[in-house]
């Protein structure tokens, strides 16, 4: 097993922790999806549609396209520019309807989303740990029935 492997690995296991450390720390964000969508339909959504579209859009187009202006610029502790620089602008997104501290909290995970990205030269693997970061916010802090 390469770095690569033992990195998604660690990632996988990050986040529960990262979900419970948030779920002590931080009052509970209640989920803005629920109210929109339902108790029923906030899997599918939260853990399919969510993922998919924002590491299409984040990862797969942003960030390709921020890679190609920014590629002469060295990496900031295997962070690239284009993934920092995507980061930001994801987690702003999310400002419209999360508090303050939310938006801090999605940043980490986002660079973690972009450094799997650019080792893989794919947006699979952020999807993948995308939707499983949201399944444990879901299931370990979301309270949903």
């Amino acid at each position: 097993m390469g770095k690569r492997e033992l990195h998604y690995g660690a990632a996988l296991l990050a986040a529960p922790l990262f979900c419970l450390v948030y779920h002590v720390f931080f009052t509970s964000q209640s989920l803005i999806y629920e109210e929109l969508f339902g108790k029923k339909q906030i899997l599918l959504w939260g853990v399919i549609i969510f993922p998919v579209i924002e590491e299409l859009a984040f990862r797969g187009m942003i960030q390709e396209y921020i890679a190609t202006k920014t590629n002469r610029f060295p990496l900031f502790f295997y962070l690239s520019l284009s993934n920092i620089l995507t980061s930001v602008l994801f987690a702003a997104i999310h400002f419209f309807y999360h508090q303050a501290i939310w938006v801090l909290l999605v940043f980490f995970p986002s660079l973690v989303f972009g450094y799997f990205k650019e080792q893989y030269q794919s947006i699979v693997p952020g999807i993948i740990l995308h939707a499983f970061y949201n399944l444990n916010f879901i299931l370990l802090v979301g309270n949903i029935s």
